[in-house]
């Protein structure tokens, strides 16, 4: 544990599985105190289990996409902690369709929790980090936001909004010593990547192993990023050893983007 961080305090949407619960994880095991928000109930779960190893932990079940949702879990952490020093908006949706097939009520939705998200999570949080001087936010986006890819040109939309908003924020709040940086994964060991491995292979034909063995040829290590190695990118950003880097969007997609 670093004894320069027992007094933060790191807020983690869509933690209660995948980049997101290690992430918060991550943060507990460095000393951080922890504020875990995902729509799934399993987050208690999750809080629960970092209790048990020692660290404090605040949770909540709603929405990203709910104003209310959000304002209220930020107004309990910052009751409960008195600050938040990092802000990973984590929580996200994929859509796997044709555009043609895509129902307006879809397109909103997806745009609601990944750019809504962002943005609500964002504007109730600011407000503390101006108050103590200082801060960091981390915006999920990923190799969707640089390359295209078939049936994904929503989520792309999305994660290639987040990655611009990154950057207008981070000039925003230069002024006020917050940090705003986006971390673009690659293929990840998600149930989120898993999903959309499923819905490539009955579209295809081709069974679960056939199609993952392929997602794992785009990178160039032929295998897919733990959610650990998502988590530590997150955790450097965030941290005092990045004090030097807003603005910026971290590829961790072992090479997609540069091939």
């Amino acid at each position: 544990m670093s004894e320069s961080n027992k007094a933060k305090v790191a807020l983690v949407t869509g933690a209660a599985s995948g980049i997101g619960r290690a992430t918060a994880e991550l943060f507990a095991r460095n000393g951080y105190t922890v504020a875990v928000f995902d729509i799934n109930e399993e987050v208690e779960k999750v809080a629960q289990s970092i209790r048990e190893e020692g660290s404090d932990c605040l949770f909540a079940a709603g929405d990203v996409s709910e104003e209310e949702d959000v304002r209220g879990f930020v107004e309990r952490v910052v009751k409960e902690f008195s600050r938040i020093d990092v802000l990973v908006n984590n929580a996200g949706i994929v859509l796997v369709r044709p555009l043609e097939n895509t129902g307006f009520d879809d397109f909103l939705r997806v745009v609601k929790v990944n750019l809504g998200g962002v943005f609500l999570f964002c504007k109730h949080v600011i407000p503390v980090m101006k108050n103590q001087l200082g801060g960091s936010i981390v915006n999920m986006g990923s190799v969707s936001g640089h390359v295209g890819q078939v049936d994904h040109s929503i989520y792309g939309a999305t994660k290639g909004a987040v990655i611009a908003f990154t950057r207008a924020l981070a000039w925003e709040l230069a002024p006020h010593q917050i940090r705003v940086n986006s971390i673009s994964p690659g293929s990840v060991d998600t149930p989120m990547l898993r999903g959309d491995i499923e819905i490539e292979s009955r579209k295809t034909g081709l069974s679960f192993d056939e199609v993952k063995r392929m997602r794992e040829s785009e990178q160039a290590f032929n295998r897919w990023a733990s959610t650990e190695e998502i988590a530590w990118a997150v955790f450097f950003i965030a941290s005092e050893k990045a004090s030097f880097i807003t603005g910026t969007d971290l590829l961790v997609d072992c090479g997609w983007v540069a091939k």
